[in-house]
């Protein structure tokens, strides 16, 4: 097994994509209105400092793309052109071109088949559907058969923004516990039992949540049935660290996940580099029964991705 450091969460903004969204709407996404920057050498000298030997690269949740399967494909191409040049050091997550589930098809049998991606990046919603909608079955049936892993990452809610505090810090948690509580409810956790789903910063509000959603399945006409046993659905998922380095988040997480489906992240440049310093230290000091840390930083995310 690996004993390499693997950072599950790691973002890229490689400047096709950044020109073709714009800056401004890059910005407008940002909770102080400035979009991180990116550079290969950043990355690495991120990862340098942190004792992280490959990080996998996916492009986080933004604005509408315009002609969206154009621009995915390059970025994926871009992807894999990062990892041959840096051997070791990256992997990718491919984006998809969703809602449109019959390109997402398409984009699916490309990466696999051509640039043999470690996954597939998808986000908590689209236009108000989330993941367990049958909108998306047909995807979720190809990724099944492929044994797929699927790295869900939160995005904008369909809804307004209460002036409490930036979606990132509220909603982007919630939006994650929706759409697991969608995949569980709908049964795709039953049915799609070959793909590996990851739930961003240790799941949101979802280790919380746990018996809450197990009573209501229970209290749903045909829920049981439909969407079997809601602990067992919760153990499926693998979650990752980032932004989630504290004994609270951790500790609710360990009472719900198998060990063995914990994984590091960092949610590099989003995260900056002070940040990622600070959750660091908690994880290389946090002793909580259930989390084993060796596993977590590498062990865990080298048996999935093949390592």
């Amino acid at each position: 097994m690996s004993k390499r450091k693997i950072d599950t969460h790691q973002h890229f903004l490689p400047k096709l994509y950044v020109d073709a969204v714009g800056l401004d709407l890059l910005n407008a996404a940002m909770p102080n209105g400035i979009a991180p920057s990116w550079s290969v050498e950043a990355a690495l000298a991120m990862m340098d400092e942190n004792g992280i030997d490959e990080g996998i690269l996916s492009i986080s949740s933004g604005p509408t793309l315009p002609d969206a399967p154009t621009l995915l494909r390059k970025c994926n191409d871009h992807a894999a052109e990062l990892r041959a040049q840096n051997p070791g050091r990256f992997g990718s997550f491919a984006s998809l071109p969703l809602p449109d589930v019959d390109a997402a098809l398409k984009e699916v049998s490309y990466s696999i088949d051509q640039l043999n991606v470690d996954g597939f990046i998808v986000f908590t919603n689209y236009n108000g559907m989330y993941l367990g909608d049958p909108h998306f079955t047909p995807l979720w049936e190809e990724l099944d058969r492929r044994g797929a892993v699927v790295f869900i990452h939160p995005n904008q809610p369909p809804h307004d923004i209460p002036k409490v505090a930036p979606a990132s810090v509220i909603e982007y948690p919630f939006e994650t516990t929706r759409t697991a509580t969608s995949l569980i409810i709908s049964g795709a956790m039953k049915r799609f039992r070959n793909i590996r789903f990851i739930l961003s910063h240790a799941g949101g509000t979802l280790p919380f949540l746990v018996p809450r959603i197990a009573l209501s399945v229970s209290m749903m006409p045909g829920g049981t049935e439909r969407a079997g046993d809601t602990y067992e659905a919760v153990r499926a998922f693998y979650f990752d660290t980032a932004l989630a380095g504290g004994y609270a988040p951790l500790s609710a997480l360990a009472q719900v996940a198998d060990p063995d489906h914990i994984l590091f992240g960092s949610d590099f440049p989003f995260a900056p580099v002070s940040a990622i310093r600070q959750f660091g230290k908690v994880l290389d000091d946090i002793q909580i029964p259930g989390i084993d840390m060796t596993k977590v930083y590498g062990e865990n995310a080298a048996r999935l991705l093949g390592r």
